[in-house]
């Protein structure tokens, strides 16, 4: 297969939307200076897009509504149907309150495995750095022992 066909596009899918088509295009830049990201990481690099627009749009409705909402129960003569009382019973919580903690979650396991959190760079740069310290090892040890580079 030729190699432009193996790239991740710079370009998001079509039926990706407003939201998650802005973060597509802001990440697969950064995620495409690691030689080895290629049109496999496509998947992992979608389910981020999709996951940061939810938790954008989920944020957006607890601005709007609020964390949590009171609740009510409401009593009905059931005989006429109409209603008797409104009783306060607590609060409940947004359910797009879980929409955020779900979607966060998987947002820092995506960009962790996509090289896009603090740690998981470093841990890159390590694992570059062990490998030429092993190469170099080698070739010194190739060279004590006698044997050709």
């Amino acid at each position: 297969m030729p190699k432009n066909k193996m790239t991740l596009p710079d370009s998001p899918p079509d039926y990706l939307k407003s939201t998650a088509r802005y973060m597509w295009r802001r990440i697969v830049p950064l995620i495409k200076k690691d030689p080895n990201v290629n049109n496999m990481d496509r998947t992992m690099v979608e389910a981020f897009c999709v996951n940061y627009e939810m938790m954008r749009n989920a944020y957006k409705h607890v601005q709007e509504r609020g964390a949590v909402t009171a609740a009510y129960k409401t009593v009905v003569n059931p005989v006429t149907g109409e209603v008797i009382s409104e009783d306060f019973v607590g609060y409940k919580r947004n359910p797009s309150t879980q929409i955020i903690d779900s979607s966060t979650a998987k947002l820092k396991q995506l960009g962790s495995e996509l090289g896009l959190t603090p740690q998981s760079r470093d841990e890159l740069m390590k694992l570059k750095g062990n490998a030429k310290e092993d190469k170099d090892r080698m070739e010194a040890l190739k060279d004590f022992f006698g044997g050709k580079s």
